[in-house]
């Protein structure tokens, strides 16, 4: 374990540094607070002990005082597929059925109509060993049956008791029992799913092995009777309504041929015949109608062109088609074009009044008038054939729309029939597929499996599945140990003293000079330093000598305080044995007892208590030789309180007081003032400036921190010079419970 900083103040100090001492000191950041901790633990030992000892006989007694129950189970598969026989069956899914229907069928088996086929069927409610557990949900307060106290006149007004009187009340009383005795059954009944798979384990517990198996098989059994006799019901309402399902169709498909037939024969609609006459009949007029559009067409383009040909003059009638096709034209033409010729000749030759081009031009003009009527008399021939076609056209398009409107009545009639003839063919296929699946269906009650099958039955149980004593023992224990370790560290949170010295420099920044053991024998503390002057506890008072004379202050001092937060601290004796430790190596020593409420130097020195301090306090020239005390045993001076009232409390602070001390200081090596507690009276406050140094004695693992903070806080004010502190009844054994130090060692030379 890391040993704490520790930080050594000054003698001189100011107001603002010494309130610092009492600032805690950062503790080592390497400390091992796991270590710690166990030994923290280790310290409470014997109660964690005690409380594992009382946790494991409460335990024991409880798993003891428990009723025994065997525990039987049975193991039931779900999802088992059936054979396929026919056509319309339908397999199940080869993974198996789904996590959500295993739920579903363990919540189902949990019924209450469950339970109370298991009752029925095992007669669980005349059964002697599973009638206790019927009463298990009645309490004290049912037995007691507080009601029964009332006046009978004030249980009728009150209705109270009701439910036992009247018409009813014997059947809701058995009413309430069978729910009672479905509770108790459900109770000792567990289904659960066996993994992720689909097996469904049911776990029963009864006082007997035999009835604890008789109810895991039974329920197995029930629930699968439940699952048969559910799918032969269901089998028996399709089978109802395909029956009547049947009987209806065959009246419907009747109905809907007649009704076709008698449609048929009113409209003459035999099978498709008229339809498709008057489709073909459609069919060429609409062939027809396209020709003669075409031909139309044709006839009008060539009137056209061959008027347009006639109004551009007679030349421009040579390039009608029509035109040249008659033979008088083509000959005409070949005519003009030899006279036109030989005019063109004759007027290159002669004048346009010589005779013979006025023959010619006679002769092209008489060529052009016969071919004028020639071309007329073709556009005639034209004109009538466009009149022709035009009527021809007419005629075929007011056939085509006439039978195109006939087709329409006939598709109407047609399409009704069409729907008369579809009902009739779904009834019929209906019929069919209900007369298929009624045959498949009807006589299947034998083959009818329920879903599931028990694949593991129940055997009696060797030994009781509850309570397992070794595991609530074994649990008892441990929260036991648990609850121990706990009020353990509970007790050491609760501590609030100091029991480390590092603990108390971290908390108030102040050093530990000593730990001053406790002295155990017949011999009395004070008068050990004298027979066993290298004892442990001599030991410790040499090393507060040490420790004040190591303080860091100019000369070694002359005058010391000894004081503490509370009574009963032990510092009395602390300072009795100081002085008397050094008076006996040879130092002059003083001990004046400062604690004038509650003096106790002159039981510890067995000397008087009638003058003393008070005296040197109120007198002008006291005898010190009648006041001081020499101990025979060591040679200290002991200077008593002597008589003080509380009117005389002033004078110890006092200048009096200053100079009483000065004085003592020339004379003596080392004066030791027992001085009182610091929150029991304020005169240590004032003493504490009047000295060198102060020590500050703390009682180890008795005083509070909060007492301990508060005095010093006080003292510091006071601008006291605390050279240490020092932990005075100091248990060994105990001691080395929360440190690696040993106050019993025993280091000496043997003189043999």
């Amino acid at each position: 374990m890391s040993v704490p900083r520790l930080t050594l103040r000054p003698a001189a100090l100011s107001r603002r540094e010494r309130v610092s001492v009492l600032q805690p000191v950062a503790s080592a950041p390497e400390r091992q607070e796991f270590i710690e901790t166990l030994r923290k633990l280790w310290r409470h030992r014997y109660f964690v002990l005690g409380c594992s000892v009382l946790a494991l006989a409460a335990s024991a007694v409880a798993a003891l005082s428990i009723r025994p129950y065997y525990i039987a189970e049975a193991q039931v598969l779900i999802g088992v597929p059936e054979p396929r026989i026919f056509t319309t069956d339908q397999l199940l899914d080869p993974a198996g059925p789904d996590a959500e229907k295993v739920d579903n069928e363990r919540v189902a088996m949990m019924s209450r109509d469950q339970a109370q086929k298991v009752i029925a069927r095992l007669d669980l409610a005349d059964n002697p060993v599973f009638a206790p557990r019927q009463g298990k949900s009645a309490t004290w307060w049912h037995r007691l049956d507080p009601v029964g106290l009332f006046p009978a006149a004030w249980r009728a007004r009150l209705h109270l008791g009701a439910a036992k009187q009247g018409p009813g009340g014997p059947r809701a009383s058995d009413a309430v029992q069978t729910n009672r005795i479905i509770d108790a059954l459900l109770s000792d009944v567990a289904v659960t799913r066996v993994g992720r798979s689909q097996v469904l384990s049911i776990d029963a517990r009864a006082a007997r092995p035999g009835l604890a198996a008789r109810l895991a098989n039974t329920w197995a059994s029930v629930y699968l009777e439940t699952e048969r006799d559910d799918k032969l019901a269901r089998t028996h309402r399709v089978e109802t309504y395909l029956t009547n399902r049947i009987t209806a169709l065959r009246t419907q498909v009747a109905a809907s041929d007649q009704a076709v037939e008698n449609y048929r024969r009113k409209y003459s609609l035999y099978r498709g015949i008229n339809a498709n006459v008057t489709s073909e009949q459609l069919t060429q007029l609409n062939t027809q109608l396209i020709l003669a559009q075409t031909a139309k067409a044709e006839a009008d383009a060539k009137l056209r062109q061959a008027l347009t040909l006639q109004h551009g003059g007679n030349g421009g009638s040579g390039g009608d088609p029509a035109v040249l096709g008659s033979p008088l034209i083509q000959l005409l033409k070949e005519r003009q074009a030899a006279a036109q010729q030989r005019l063109a000749q004759l007027q290159t030759t002669y004048g346009d009044r010589y005779p013979k081009v006025i023959e010619a031009k006679a002769e092209v003009a008489d060529i052009g008038r016969k071919l004028s009527v020639e071309v007329g008399h073709v556009i005639d021939g034209l004109r009538n054939a466009a009149h022709t076609a035009d009527i021809r056209y007419a005629n075929l398009e007011h056939n085509f729309q006439t039978l195109q409107t006939h087709m329409g009545v006939v598709g109407d009639k047609a399409i009704h029939l069409e729907a008369l003839e579809r009902d009739a063919t779904v009834n019929r296929n209906l019929l069919e597929a209900l007369l298929g699946r009624a045959g498949e269906t009807i006589g299947r009650q034998e083959l009818e499996r329920p879903d599931a099958k028990l694949i593991s039955p129940a055997a009696p149980p060797a030994a009781p599945g509850f309570p397992p004593r070794k595991l609530i023992v074994l649990l008892g224990t441990l929260a036991g140990s648990l609850v121990g370790l706990f009020g353990a560290l509970m007790r050491e949170g609760a501590d609030r003293t100091f029991r480390r010295a590092d603990d108390f420099v971290t908390a108030t920044g102040l050093p530990v000079i000593a730990s001053v053991p406790i002295v155990s024998g017949r011999v009395p503390p004070a008068a050990h330093v004298v027979r066993c002057p290298i004892s442990p506890y001599s030991e410790s008072l040499r090393k507060i000598y040490i420790g004040l004379l190591l303080s860091e202050a100019p000369q070694p001092p002359k005058t010391a305080l000894v004081c503490s937060s509370v009574p009963a601290e032990g510092k009395s004796i602390l300072a009795a044995s100081l002085a008397r430790m050094l008076a006996w190596n040879g130092k002059r020593v003083l001990l004046i007892d400062c604690d004038w409420r509650s003096p106790s130097l002159h039981q510890v020195f067995h000397c008087s208590n009638k003058a003393g301090l008070a005296a040197l306090m109120t007198e002008e020239n006291p005898g010190l030789h009648d006041l001081i005390f020499a101990d025979p045993f060591s040679g200290v001076d002991v200077l008593a309180a002597g008589g003080w009232t509380p009117r005389m409390a002033h004078r110890m602070a006092s200048e009096r007081m200053r100079r009483v001390l000065e004085t003592f200081a020339n004379n003596y090596d080392l004066v030791i003032l027992d001085g009182p507690p610091v929150l029991a009276g304020a005169d240590a406050l004032p003493l504490a400036r009047m000295v060198d140094k102060t020590l500050f004695v703390v009682r180890w693992g008795h005083t509070k921190r909060e007492a301990v903070h508060d005095a010093m806080r006080q003292l510091v004010d006071a601008q006291a010079d605390l050279a240490g502190a020092v932990f005075a009844r100091v248990d060994p054994k105990r001691y080395r419970q929360f440190t690696y130090a040993n106050l019993n060692y025993e280091y000496a030379r043997s003189t043999g």
